[in-house]
């Protein structure tokens, strides 16, 4: 009976028991559970006072010494909120003279108090003048202005702005989209740069912690090493995408039921599901990175030093997804684990054709199967050895 028990283990799925252990154990974490819910508040909540803020309509009362010409301002500048449809709608507020104005403008009756002076006009806040009306009511001076002008001189207002429209022409794209592609950048590489540090810095941790403490030498004798270091990435894998999947989800979800329409919405969701299929390829990458990082390393200080290079891999895609754009953008989309970020970027930015992403995201898969081959055979070779740390070229060099 005890002959046939460890041949039974070998054969059957001991990388399944690892990798449900994984989980449960991550699960179980309140510290993980609390900050999952956290973040998903933080998801809903910076949407919804996102949408909020979009459809708010800003009104404010502006209080002047009753006359023609700066009533008829204030009455132009709503018709000019509404002709270029800004959420704005001021209140006229006609009072005998300039100081019954101030007087309600202290008494908090009043929100502004617009004056005539011999440039152009004044606008007074009692602490602070909203940005939003003050150039609207400066642009419909300008137009005030540019119309009174034309009267004296004789001439109409188009023969005086003719010549002076300038037109903004974006060859890729348009303002609105890119402008969403740039939000939408920066959350999906925040998003990659966060999962991979939370669920791929564990897995070397793990391995050099069974390493030092010896632990990894009894499971030997009951797990083949390499069921074990899969049992270990698929467990983090699992959870990575779980977690990633809730939050995205869970972010569209609260897009698409906010009341007013959200531009490219459609291309959001392709985008995300672009995001999450590189993402799955890119942390496979890194995964296997970090635990032959740990199997290489003696002492769980060596990883300090060890894992410089991959988290400045992670830094080079936070990059990417703010700051790059053009040939740049192009390139780091197909380059693995950068491609994670770049390729979403682009589909947000632009019209892509569909074999790009198709390529970009084989070439990531690649790379992702070569990686896992090369950290398994180091995991093999290196898990046993004892003393100093190791370097990749000794690890390969060693006999299993």
């Amino acid at each position: 009976m005890s002959s046939t028990t460890p041949a039974t283990t070998r054969q059957g799925t001991p990388w399944l028991i690892v990798t449900l252990r994984e989980v449960t154990v991550r699960l179980r974490d309140k510290s993980f559970i609390i900050s999952t819910a956290i973040t998903l508040a933080l998801i809903v909540g910076s949407v919804v006072i996102s949408g909020i803020l979009a459809d708010r309509t800003t009104e404010a009362s502006v209080a002047f010494a009753n006359n023609d010409q700066t009533a008829a301002l204030v009455q132009a500048a709503n018709e000019l909120a509404v002709e270029q449809d800004q959420k704005i709608v001021l209140t006229p507020a006609p009072l005998g003279s300039e100081e019954q104005a101030m007087e309600a403008l202290r008494a908090k009756n009043t929100d502004l108090v617009l004056t005539p002076t011999a440039g152009g006009y004044s606008l007074t806040g009692l602490t602070d003048v909203p940005a939003s009306v003050e150039k609207l009511l400066a642009d419909a001076a300008a137009e005030q202005a540019l119309e009174s002008n034309a009267q004296k001189l004789g001439v109409s207002v188009e023969s005086l702005t003719a010549g002076s429209t300038v037109t903004s022409v974006l060859l890729e794209g348009d303002q609105e989209r890119n402008s969403m592609a740039t939000v939408m950048g920066f959350i999906f590489s925040f998003l990659f740069y966060m999962s991979a540090l939370i669920f791929g810095m564990p897995i070397a941790n793990s391995v050099v912690e069974e390493k030092q403490n010896r632990v990894v030498e009894i499971l030997a004798t009951a797990i083949p090493i390499r069921q074990l270091l899969t049992g270990k990435i698929l467990g983090n894998l699992i959870l990575a995408m779980g977690q990633l999947c809730l939050f995205v989800g869970i972010g569209l979800l609260a897009l698409s039921m906010m009341p007013t329409e959200i531009p490219f919405i459609s291309v959001v969701i392709a985008a995300s599901g672009w995001f999450l299929a590189f993402f799955l390829a890119g942390f496979l990458i890194l995964a296997a990175i970090w635990a032959a990082l740990g199997s290489m390393a003696s002492r769980t200080e060596d990883l300090q030093q060890s894992t410089g290079p991959v988290i400045t891999v992670l830094v080079a895609v936070l990059f990417v997804g703010i700051y790059a754009k053009g040939t740049l953008l192009v390139v780091a989309s197909y380059i693995p684990v950068i491609s994670s970020v770049a390729m979403p970027i682009r589909l947000l930015s632009t019209n892509v054709p569909l074999w790009e992403p198709f390529v970009s995201l084989v070439i990531a898969v690649a790379g992702a199967w070569i990686m896992v081959l090369l950290s398994e055979r180091i995991y093999r070779r290196a898990i046993m050895q004892t003393g100093s740390a190791l370097s990749w070229r000794k690890a390969l060099k060693l006999e299993e």
